[in-house]
């Protein structure tokens, strides 16, 4: 074989002063560690070598950077990685040569032993001594030759793999390299265009040199792109920013340090604080992320006091203290039916507790807390193996830039959250009474085509209310947020609401192929910011309603505000 048979010669591989192997007597290896005495003892110390080098597998992929920081710290460490890489495959291969060359050098000596025994068998023959130990040396010398020739088979092959994945490995990096590199790029470019003018007007905020923003966009001309930043401030903004990036037009606009506060919470801004056309920190975005009023949904207290009728009868605990007049006892041999004690702005079930009677859901309280209580609805609408379940019912709430106009619609698909365990009045464990977790889609129920219209009525009701008593209060920018209701029916499908969550689950086609909100979201983007090639999903439109004018506001006022 010749000595490129791998790709160059093993010779090729080595470090400087290596000396080369000779076929008669293994000279020293420095990567073998010294001198081997055979063959054998060279094949052991190459898969010694090999099953110590750490594997061809890097960590660090490229991932979306939302600040110059990151994207300099991301570049740093995929260059470090494609360095040290290169190194370990390198390494693998240069042993994977070494494993050949020996193979090699041990198939050469198998082929001389042939011929050795060839000479032996024609002198045995030629005195007449045919067969015999010289024929037996003859059989044993060409199976161990066929077994020198299977093992430089299999060396080669193992060698040419290793130079494939080494490559192919090298050629990966490289690949995550050049995102890196060209989101640099991007981020560069952004910052000019938002520099030089290119950026959206964001009514309410002052440019960084304290002049006042102007309250419209028209001087502008049409714009190429649209940018976003991700203020850190948490919730799903980040999710939304990456839900806009796949239109074509929308480019990540970079993020940086605002100030610390006291506590050392740290808060961030677009680069430069310039405004943007998405971001968390509503002061600079002109497409705010949060309404403005919703704790009046999210708070359960508050929720009570406007639409209590909407409601399973609730009444209020706090600072261990009952809050207006407190439940009536129940008489004597009632039917047993569980009570609920719920922290007033918490959600996801965390502060939920059950009790069999109304006198004790105070001492189910903590002090300096607020809580409501509610008595389990009478005969709930039950699944199938009779656990207990409730909707969970997505609406899309959008305040106009009128500041006045809400638009409120509704999705026409939603989830079941199901009980591991049928239902039993007498049975109070959490897992059995709360039902929190998204367990299967809604549009196989066959309840929800009769169900879906009253609860939509009943989140049209609430929207009404809130606006026209101006709990829900406009902004001088479009707002909009995508909240999840709660609801629970009765087996005569009446439908109670018991809760608004204003940051709800949603998941996406990356982390969650089979069952995911992207959909969804989209649309609710596209009904938020319209797009060419853009849909509404399954949203449905309930109504649009008018509110109270929002007051004039002040940068510091809006800087608040956000």
């Amino acid at each position: 074989l010749a000595p490129g048979a791998c790709g160059q010669s093993v010779y090729a591989a080595m470090p400087p002063g290596d000396p080369p192997l000779r076929a008669s007597g293994l000279g020293p290896s420095p990567m073998l560690g010294g001198a081997v005495g055979s063959h054998e003892e060279a094949e052991r110390r190459c898969r010694a070598v090999l099953a110590q080098l750490p594997p061809m597998e890097g960590s660090v992929k490229y991932r979306r950077a939302w600040s110059i920081e990151e994207a300099l710290e991301q570049h740093q460490c995929l260059m470090k990685q494609h360095e040290l890489q290169s190194s370990i495959g390198h390494n693998h291969v240069m042993v994977r040569k070494l494993q050949a060359e020996f193979a090699r050098l041990a198939s050469v000596e198998a082929t001389a032993s042939v011929r050795q025994a060839l000479d032996a068998t024609a002198r045995a023959a030629a005195g007449g001594a045919a067969g015999g130990p010289a024929a037996k040396a003859m059989t044993a010398a060409i199976a161990h030759a066929e077994e020198s020739a299977r093992k430089l088979r299999r060396a080669l092959h193992l060698c040419a793999t290793e130079e494939l994945r080494a490559a192919e490995k090298a050629r990966r990096m490289e690949e995550e390299i050049e995102k890196s590199n060209r989101e640099m790029v991007v981020l560069r470019e952004a910052i000019d265009d938002v520099a030089q003018g290119g950026g959206p007007v964001v009514v309410g905020m002052q440019h960084p040199d304290g002049t006042a923003v102007g309250s419209s966009a028209s001087a502008q001309g049409e714009r190429k792109y649209f940018y976003c930043s991700d203020c850190k401030v948490g919730g799903h903004g980040q999710r939304f920013c990456l839900y806009l990036l796949q239109r074509p037009n929308w480019r990540v606009y970079p993020s940086e340090k605002w100030f610390e506060d006291k506590n050392g919470q740290t808060s961030h801004c677009p680069l430069g604080r310039f405004g943007v056309d998405f971001a968390d920190e509503t002061y600079f975005s002109r497409i705010a992320m949060h309404i403005k009023g919703r704790i009046w949904l999210e708070d359960k207290r508050k929720l009570c006091e406007f639409v209590g009728d909407l409601m399973p009868l609730t009444f209020v605990i706090k600072d261990q203290q009952w809050v207006g007049p407190p439940p009536p006892s129940e008489a004597p041999g009632a039917p047993p039916m569980p009570w609920f004690v719920k922290e007033t702005d918490r959600n996801w079930g965390t502060s939920v507790t059950c009790c069999a009677r109304p006198e004790e859901c105070l001492g189910l309280s903590r002090p300096n807390a607020t809580y409501v209580v509610q008595k389990h609805i009478a005969d709930p609408l039950l699944y199938y193996n009779g656990e207990k379940c409730h909707i969970k019912f997505y609406t899309l709430l959008i305040g106009c830039a009128d500041g006045v106009t809400w638009k409120l619609y509704t999705y026409k698909d939603g989830y079941l959250s199901i009980s591991p365990k049928a239902w039993s009045p007498e049975d109070l464990s959490k897992e059995t009474q709360v039902t929190i977790i998204r367990t299967k889609r809604i549009n196989d129920w066959p309840h929800w085509e009769e169900v879906y219209p009253k609860c939509k009525a009943g989140v049209q009701e609430v929207i009404r209310r809130a606006a026209a008593e101006g709990k829900l209060q406009g902004r001088n920018k479009i707002q909009f947020e995508i909240i999840s209701a709660d609801y629970i029916v009765t087996a005569n499908k009446d439908v109670f609401l018991l809760e608004f969550n204003t940051g709800p689950v949603l998941k996406d086609a990356d982390d969650s192929p089979d069952v995911h909100d992207a959909g969804m979201v989209n649309g609710a983007m596209h009904l938020v910011e319209p797009f060419e090639g853009g849909n509404e999903d399954l949203w449905d439109f309930v109504f649009e309603c008018k509110g109270v004018p929002p007051a004039e506001q002040t940068a510091a006022d809006a800087l608040d505000d956000g």
